[in-house]
């Protein structure tokens, strides 16, 4: 169970990017002619900025958690 836990911190910005590009591809193959017409035009734009932060926030590679070496070496720079 923690290994399965470490794989989805670590894999968090894969599995995000990947729920946010289906959001966008699946209404387009169930037969909707795209995600627009399934949002409420007053929410269109805010629901496309938000899906622009959350990619740039999350970083493309593996997230680095507190037992990593990389961490650790960050942490005696502070000290």
């Amino acid at each position: 169970m923690k290994k399965l836990w470490e794989s989805v911190i670590r894999f968090r910005t894969w599995i995000v990017n990947l729920v946010l590009a289906l959001a966008v591809i699946l209404p387009d193959l169930l037969n909707s002619p795209e995600i627009l017409a399934v949002v409420p035009a007053e929410y269109q734009r805010w629901i496309v900025a938000l899906a622009f932060l959350i990619n740039i926030w999350l970083r493309p590679r593996p997230a680095v958690i507190k037992t990593d070496l990389e961490a650790s070496v960050s942490r005696s720079r502070r000290r």
